[in-house]
């Protein structure tokens, strides 16, 4: 249904404060005065003019429709749902969030349009009668399982958010400036599940957080379907993140890799053992260590002083980020990183390269899509020397 004056002003002035976006910044985006915009609030502007509501849009994350027709009102009440679940709420992490969701409708609308099949037959795990009395072993045993249903074996996951995507997942990641804010899974009304994760934490975490998302698609379906969302902070130990929490650390580095191997025989060898493990399976050494203790390799105060003195951490340096093309220049991956941290992913971006090459949209929606002007898409196109 289509709205009127009033409610358009009412819904871009919520939207405004929520992301903390002010008149004047509104009134300078559309090259207009502060007194057309509080007109255009209080309902008084009529007719609104169709640009007008474009760019706002733009500036505010937010899908244009749910500003001129009901028809995305669902949508918006489980953002609304979302919001409320943050603990440190701020303008920035708004913004960020609806950028997300924004790009997660339009992910699903790109693969209806290049006839991406999606995977829709991902399994439950029990969590209740018939599974482990205690959550960690839920988690595990669900690791285990899951592991075994993919084919991954023991060996190494290369590319973790490439598991989540071959899953019907919608998979971003985005800088937030709530630094102990790591994960969200939503239950989107359209698009389907959707997964967040803050590009801002150290890339192993970020891997981390990725399989501790995806414990919360395949063991909390009961959780999204009535609550819309799970939102995930570090340092938080009720049961669901302690089994979320057991999964990752399963699903990245099984348990069964340390049957092919000898325990360390003293500090040195631990410490060159554990470096090792790290780098191969992409976790930080201290869930590598947390492992070697749960296995009785080593005692509490062995991985208490591990813990404390860090013998051995993988830089930063050593990290490759799978979403990153190897072929790249310097300056090209700098702009890649920057588009990952602004929710751009490399899927997402082939996704729109492929239907832009293939004439399914326009350059103009293309750019839309990016949440870009026409010319800043060019730009970006050329920075990141992307085949079109």
């Amino acid at each position: 249904m289509a709205l009127g004056p009033k409610e358009i002003g009412r819904r871009i002035r919520e939207v405004a404060e929520e992301v903390g976006v002010g008149r004047a910044e509104i009134a300078d985006a559309l090259g207009v005065d502060q007194d057309t915009i509080w007109k255009l609030e209080m309902g008084t502007l009529d007719p609104i003019p169709g640009d007008y509501v474009l760019v706002i849009a733009r500036l505010l994350k937010t899908d244009f429709r749910y500003f001129i027709s009901s028809d995305l009102d669902d949508v918006e009440a489980e953002t609304k749902k979302l919001f409320r679940k943050l603990a440190a709420p701020t303008p920035s992490d708004f913004l960020a969030i609806r950028r997300f969701i924004s790009f997660c409708m339009s992910e699903k609308d790109l693969e209806a349009l290049l006839s991406v099949k999606r995977q829709a037959d991902i399994p439950t795990y029990k969590t209740g009668k018939g599974s482990p009395r205690l959550h960690k072993d839920q988690g595990r045993d669900a690791a285990k399982q899951e592991r075994k249903r993919l084919g991954l074996g023991n060996r190494p996951i290369r590319n973790i958010f490439e598991i989540l995507r071959s899953q019907g997942i919608h998979l971003f990641r985005h800088s937030l400036e709530d630094r102990n804010l790591n994960g969200v899974t939503i239950q989107h009304p359209q698009a389907g599940v959707c997964v967040l994760i803050n590009y801002d934490d150290d890339l192993y975490r970020q891997f981390f957080s990725a399989a501790h998302e995806y414990c919360h698609v395949l063991a909390d379906r009961s959780v999204l379907a009535t609550e819309g969302s799970v939102v995930s902070y570090r340092g938080r130990y009720d049961l669901v993140e302690v089994r979320a929490n057991n999964f990752a650390a399963e699903f990245l580095l099984p348990t069964g890799v340390f049957d092919e191997h000898k325990r360390p025989r003293d500090l040195d060898e631990l410490t060159s053992f554990v470096r090792t493990i790290a780098q191969d399976y992409k976790v930080n050494t201290e869930t590598v260590a947390i492992k070697l203790k749960d296995l009785g390799w080593i005692t509490d105060k062995t991985l208490a002083s591990f813990q404390a003195v860090r013998p051995t951490v993988i830089r930063r340096t050593e990290k490759t980020d799978p979403d990153i093309p190897l072929n790249l220049t310097d300056k090209q991956i700098e702009r890649r990183v920057n588009a990952i941290r602004e929710g751009i992913s490399s899927y997402y971006l082939e996704l729109l390269r492929r239907a832009l090459t293939e004439d399914l949209i326009t350059f103009g929606r293309f750019a839309e899509m990016l949440d870009m002007t026409t010319e800043q898409a060019r730009d970006f196109v050329a920075a990141t020397r992307l085949a079109i």
